[in-house]
């Protein structure tokens, strides 16, 4: 047993020495340094410019969850096949539309049009911080 287990004994051996030693320590003594890359954000205020580029990114990358997210609207509105198909184009044309965005939010995200780096499109309900009723699946 002792044998199958030797890499779990070393383990908690060396972790042991480490802290009789004082090695987990001597990076949490130390004196902390600013971080200049956010001093220099938080001076020069880019944090909207960044906020736009990561909305444009997620945009760009997950502008086709519009698909599923229409044709749940419509069929929940009606309950019928036609309201599939129809939930399918139209979440085509908005999936199409919200892509476009991101690339474009994506590429301008230095630029504050339109005013203040505002969103273009209203966040997608599937990412909406605030649930509305039903939990996620694994929660």
């Amino acid at each position: 047993m002792v044998r199958r287990h030797w890499w779990m004994i070393s383990g908690l051996l060396v972790l042991g020495l480490s802290v009789s030693l004082g090695w987990t320590d001597s990076a949490s003594s130390a004196p902390q340094t600013p971080d200049h890359i956010d001093d220099f954000v938080g001076r020069h205020d880019f944090h909207p410019a960044f906020d736009k580029l990561g909305r444009g990114v997620s945009n760009a990358l997950f502008g086709w969850l519009e698909i599923p997210a229409t044709m749940s609207e419509r069929y929940e509105e009606r309950n019928t096949g036609g309201s599939l198909l129809a939930g399918a184009a139209h979440g085509v044309v908005r999936g199409v539309v919200r892509t476009g965005v991101g690339v474009y939010e994506a590429v301008t995200f230095f630029l504050p049009y339109p005013k203040d780096f505002a969103p273009i499109l209203p966040t997608l309900a599937y990412f909406d911080k605030e649930r509305k009723g039903r939990p996620l699946p694994l929660e």
